[in-house]
């Protein structure tokens, strides 16, 4: 479902507190909430994507349990993929480096 950004901005207004709720604590200098006075006034993508930015910091870059249970199913001769399955991976990776 896609959220256009008049119905997004609604529901800011609706809220009063929006972006109190929404930005992150630990939000780059400069940016205030509509109580303050703000350099910058953010646009809701740009909000969703500090929110995003925040969330993300904690991801690891590598999944260490998933790789584990890989390794040991292909030590233990479990794990199976097929040329197609593979060649149809690619293809999603080549279409979602596309679109950015």
């Amino acid at each position: 479902m896609k959220i256009r950004s008049s119905e997004s901005g609604k529901a800011a207004v609706n809220t009063g507190h929006a972006e109190e709720k929404i930005l992150p604590k630990d939000r780059p200098k400069g940016l205030v909430s509509s109580r303050g006075r703000a350099e910058k006034r953010l646009t809701p993508l740009e909000k969703g994507m500090l929110v995003a930015e925040v969330a993300l910091k904690d991801v690891p870059d590598v999944r260490e349990e998933l790789v584990a249970e890989l390794k040991e199913r292909i030590r233990q001769g479990e794990y199976e993929v097929s040329g197609k399955e593979v060649a149809e991976m690619m293809l999603r990776r080549l279409a979602a480096d596309r679109m950015r």
